[in-house]
Order: C-alpha cells, then sequence, then structure tokens
C-alpha cells in the first residue's frame, strides 16, 4: 500500500512523471509548429518565475520537475523543430527571471 510517507518521501520523482505525461499531452495538442512555439515560450517564462522564487533555496527538485516537463514536451512535439523548441524554452526562462529579478512583475505576498 502506497502511503503519504511513501509520497513525501518521492515527490519529486512523482511530480516529474506527471509533468513528463502532461508535457507529452500539451505537446500533442499543439496544431501547429507557431501554436508550439509559444505555448512552450510561455512555459519558459513560468519555469524562470519558479527559477526566481527558488534562487537561494533547494532548487534541484524542482529543475528535476521542470526537466521533466521539457522532456515529455519534446516527445510529444509534432510539430515544429526540437531545437527550437529548447531555444525558445531557454530564451522563455531567461526573460521571466530578469522580469521578476528587475521588479517589472512582482508576486503578492500574502
Amino acid at each position: 500500500m502506497v502511503g503519504a510517507d511513501f509520497f513525501f518521501r518521492n515527490w519529486a520523482e512523482f511530480l516529474f512523471f506527471v509533468l513528463l505525461v502532461l508535457g507529452f499531452i500539451i505537446s500533442l495538442a499543439a496544431p501547429s509548429a507557431v501554436i508550439s512555439y509559444i505555448m512552450i515560450f510561455v512555459v519558459g517564462i513560468m519555469s524562470g518565475r519558479l527559477i526566481y522564487e527558488r534562487k537561494n533555496k533547494l532548487m534541484f527538485p524542482y529543475a528535476m520537475i521542470i526537466v521533466g516537463f521539457i522532456i515529455g514536451y519534446i516527445l510529444g512535439a509534432y510539430y515544429g523543430n526540437k531545437m527550437t523548441i529548447l531555444t525558445l524554452y531557454f530564451l522563455g526562462m531567461f526573460i521571466g527571471y530578469q522580469i521578476y529579478e528587475k521588479g517589472v512583475i512582482h508576486d503578492l505576498k500574502i
């Protein structure tokens, strides 16, 4: 029987797999290369925010989860060039990080 203790010890691996499958499904849903490129760029911006939020904390599990999504997305990308997808993802991640670092966008801490 899989209990809560198992999940709390292996949450990063579980989310890696879940996001790998989710990335695969999302990339299959893209009807064209342009839509695929836009989606991965936006995901890159969101990943940049996550990296900014975790910059002084434990980062490895989150990086592993992000890599799971990217692997799934690239495996399922039928339209578009895989290197272009990777480039747009990292460009979006860099831009997302810079937007939060410079304070152009900030979160409301409640």
